[in-house]
């Protein structure tokens, strides 16, 4: 499950789609601070549009529990901490899947 983290941090890190697109369950969802719902095709075709800066993930903490996991950790861009997160994965027929993120300020 560290592995699927790590690959998420290096696919948004390189602006990467495809490598984000191996991470994400079809059903992922994200939320963000302002109240926004994003879906995995719309995180896919905004990456592919404009390309995230670089940025920098900092794990703070992961905990495994049967077949839901979740890691903590904070985002950084320009060296500057930009946001926190709180990830969710699922193991589903045998294969760890981001399913959600929570992003908070």
């Amino acid at each position: 499950m560290l592995a699927l983290d790590d690959a998420w941090n290096a696919a948004y890190h390189h602006g990467d789609p495809e490598r984000m697109a191996a991470v994400l369950a079809e059903d992922w969802l994200a939320f963000f601070p302002d109240g926004t719902a994003v879906f995995r095709a719309d995180l896919l075709a905004n990456m592919r549009r404009d390309p995230p800066p670089t940025l920098m993930f900092e794990r703070h903490a992961s905990r495994v529990f049967g077949d839901a996991a979740i890691t903590r950790g904070t985002l950084y861009a320009g060296g500057e901490r930009v946001q926190s997160f709180l990830r969710v994965y699922a193991r589903r027929a045998g294969q760890w899947q981001a399913v959600s993120v929570q992003v908070v300020p």
